[in-house]
């Protein structure tokens, strides 16, 4: 029993190292895939559901050019940080940061930081969007 014991322990200490790299590249894409959809959420942002409800209620009166105007800066700031946020999560980036990662290299420090617990669990959706 006890040779048993020591034989499973061996074997399955270099599983789990295997099996680590495989989980941090998933935990890297699931991490880029998350902020670029923010960023592309961002970017796509037109009015809010707030600003429309309260331009429905005036719908009799026309816009003044102040509410243009604040609308257009307000759109604009969006599409700036959501541009900002999509490029620094490219694909372009998240290729290299794991082909560095797979060649035995560190994953950065910001990458590394923004790394979470709920990057490294696998949902239905994640296996569903790998079989495809």
């Amino acid at each position: 029993m006890k040779n048993f014991l020591v034989f499973f322990i061996f074997i399955s200490a270099p599983l789990q190292v295997f099996s680590q790299g495989r989980d941090t590249v998933f935990a890297v894409h699931k991490l880029f895939r998350e902020k670029r959809a923010t960023g592309q959420h961002l970017e796509s942002y037109r009015d809010s559901s707030a600003s429309k409800a309260y331009y429905a209620e005036r719908a009799d009166s026309p816009l003044t050019k102040q509410e243009i105007n604040q609308n257009a800066l307000g759109n604009t700031a969006f599409t700036l940080v959501g541009a900002m946020k999509t490029s620094r999560y490219s694909v372009e980036e998240e290729t290299d940061i794991i082909r560095r990662y797979n060649n035995g290299g560190p994953i950065p420090a910001q990458v590394r930081r923004k790394l979470k617990r709920k990057h490294f669990h696998r949902t239905t959706r994640d296996v569903l969007e790998a079989k495809n």
